[in-house]
């Protein structure tokens, strides 16, 4: 009998893992999970793996992640229940992590794909990634490092979110020094991908799509558009510069120096992108607030 395959993909957020995600998805007999309460199908399973063992993490830019291991254990076990037909969870925190995994697996055959853009930068879960590799015999796992052009990744957390683009840009550091230190472990078990290049050809994704069991050929070549690289280019007021520990990192993936170099600094980027964070906090709140008070109205008419 066949074994049960897993990809996972590991990138930094705004790097394109939803792209690829839905690529695989649209061309390839692969399953993600259809209850969770995170956007994109996301889980962050192995983040809160680590938190149930409380392991190190580091705390990162505009996420709830690391999470409290109550809280992490509680969201796991919801996150199978609602996926997985009569779970019952282990007693033992590494037996409810692997036995958990191999479960999703399972139950998301032939291909269950996962992506979370919270994992790349927490070696404990790559870690604990890994141990499932190594532990589990009847799970084929390929691991996809994807990887967007540090300018174009910092500007896309900033326009969405304002995410402070010096604490992304470390972020960015941590979580492509992991790949690279990954690369060195699974050798082809992982298929590094360039985001420009999986827009540019799909024939960067040979070899998912031959894991996968079909022909790149069977996609449609102009699934994807170009519209979203150097954005930040055109941006007169967006004036972050990388810093050279970045611009030599992103040099390692092939990005050339013209690609990464901003030649715009507006005298007032930092109080603008200051101003614009401050407004955008406040909005969240404000949108929040509302939220809690049609939910509690809502409860209270029921009852």
């Amino acid at each position: 009998m066949a074994n049960e395959k897993n990809i996972i993909i590991l990138s930094e957020k705004s790097s394109g893992s939803s792209a690829c995600q839905n690529l695989l998805a649209k061309f390839a007999d692969v399953q993600h999970v259809s209850k969770t309460r995170h956007y994109e199908n996301e889980t962050l399973y192995w983040t809160k793996a680590a938190s149930i063992l409380d392991l190190h993490q580091l705390k990162m830019v505009d996420s709830e992640v690391p999470l409290e291991p109550e809280k992490a254990r509680a969201d796991l076990i919801a996150l199978m229940k609602d996926n997985v037909d009569d779970y019952i969870p282990a007693n033992d925190n590494k037996e409810l992590i692997m036995q958990g995994w191999k479960h999703l697996c399972k139950k998301h055959s032939p291909i269950f794909l996962e992506k979370s853009p919270h994992h790349l930068c927490q070696w404990s879960a790559i870690e604990l990634i890994l141990e499932f590799i190594n532990e589990v015999d009847d799970v084929d796992v390929l691991l996809i490092g994807l990887i967007r052009n540090p300018m174009d990744t910092i500007y896309s957390q900033y326009s969405r979110w304002k995410s402070p683009p010096d604490k992304v840009e470390q972020q960015w550091i941590v979580a492509y020094e992991n790949l690279l230190k990954l690369q060195g472990i699974l050798g082809k078990q992982l298929v590094v991908i360039r985001y420009e290049d999986m827009v540019s050809s799909l024939e960067t994704m040979k070899p998912v799509f031959g894991f996968c069991g079909v022909s790149v050929d069977d996609a449609d070549e102009t699934y994807f558009h170009q519209k979203s690289l150097q954005k930040w280019k055109h941006d007169k007021l967006f004036g972050f510069s990388l810093s050279n520990e970045a611009v030599e990192l992103a040099e390692k993936y092939g990005y050339q120096r013209d690609e990464l170099i901003n030649e715009t600094h507006p005298l007032l980027w930092q109080a603008a992108w200051r101003l614009s964070r401050t407004a955008y906090r406040t909005s969240n709140s404000i949108k929040k607030l509302v939220w809690n008070i049609r939910k509690k109205t809502a409860t209270n008419e029921t009852l």
